[in-house]
């Protein structure tokens, strides 16, 4: 009875998803839930083992930079195929398991846009449960990377559809880079006119954009090295910034250790950038949360390009926030 459960579940999966393939239009339907929402879709037996321990580990890792933990997604729950409602299905990331004697080597493939827009979809098969498991931790970094993409579209093409033109032409104006700026931030006034900052506040937390540029010695190409000289500018730059109603204060990069993470190498449309995940906070006020700096080295002129957003969200999670805000790096031309 097992094994033809199984091959049931295996069936179902197939027939659910079988728009992955042949769709040709785009839904009409919107996803429900949130940005890194994720429902996964498979049967009970399988989710009872070290499956979903795998799917645990994979999905809600801890995301690095965030002063609060969180991870890279959240599972929102898991189903039997043949009990998703068409409410599961809308769920901007599904995840869909299936066990198939039959194949010889486990399997994903990726589809977008199957069941709602802005979706990705991911469907993993394997012939047994062992398999499957081990499979998906190997596999895990990749089944990130295509959800994290979708999310980056959704976001990208949330911020497209409502540019704020002026803040756009100010910031090619002072970077001579090109790069959207949602609506609703605004202009914020710097002490150091070779800083310059955008915000968008809401009632209990802010966004912010900074960026600025920054002389480097060409002959330096140890990524360390790059990156504590792009952290000492950055914070020579946050120092410049005060807190209102606080004497003294003066916004720095946190002293709390072990909140730094370095990327080198990071493509973003063809241009290499090193990313800087860190935490910023106020000096004599409470202020405080996670950055993440850009910093692209132009070797023609000797100059760093800085690119800075950061987050302010004492009592909200902060991925979504913070992600939305970083996704903009790829507007950049």
């Amino acid at each position: 009875m097992r094994l033809r459960f199984s091959i049931l579940c295996a069936a179902i999966i197939a027939v659910l998803m079988c728009g992955c393939r042949v769709q040709n239009s785009i839904p009409e339907k919107t996803t429900a839930g949130n940005g890194y929402d994720v429902v996964v879709l498979c049967d009970d037996a399988l989710w009872a083992g070290d499956v979903s321990t795998a799917v645990s580990d994979v999905l809600e890792l801890e995301a690095p930079g965030l002063t609060r933990p969180q991870g890279y997604f959240s599972i929102v729950k898991h189903v039997a195929p043949n009990m998703a409602t068409d409410v599961d299905k809308k769920y901007p990331n599904l995840l869909a398991l299936s066990v198939n004697p039959t194949v010889v080597e486990p399997s994903y493939s990726v589809s977008r846009n199957v069941y709602a827009r802005p979706q990705t979809v991911v469907v993993v098969t394997a012939p047994d449960n062992e398999t499957m498991a081990t499979y998906l931790v190997a596999v895990g970094e990749q089944i990130r990377d295509v959800m994290e993409e979708g999310e980056r579209r959704r976001d990208i093409n949330f911020s497209s559809a409502r540019p704020a033109d002026q803040l756009m032409a100010y910031f090619k104006e002072f970077t001579g880079l090109e790069m959207v700026i949602p609506a609703n931030f605004y202009k914020a006034t710097t002490a150091d006119e070779e800083l310059l900052w955008f915000i968008r506040d809401y009632p209990n937390k802010a966004q912010y954009i900074f960026a600025f540029t920054m002389p480097y010695d060409t002959a330096n190409d140890d990524v360390y090295m790059r990156a504590t000289e792009a952290l000492h500018a950055i914070d020579d730059k946050f120092n410049t910034i005060s807190s209102k109603g606080a004497e003294g204060s003066f916004m720095r990069i946190s002293e709390q250790p072990m909140s730094c993470y370095v990327t080198d190498g990071v493509d973003v449309n063809g241009r290499q950038w090193l990313e800087i995940r860190d935490w910023w906070e106020v000096a004599n006020d409470f202020m405080g949360g996670p950055f993440v700096a850009y910093v692209y080295f132009d070797e023609a002129n000797s100059e760093a390009k800085v690119i800075i957003f950061a987050l302010y969200a004492p009592e909200d999670p902060q991925r979504n926030l913070l992600r939305e805000l970083e996704h903009l790096i790829y507007t950049v031309k």
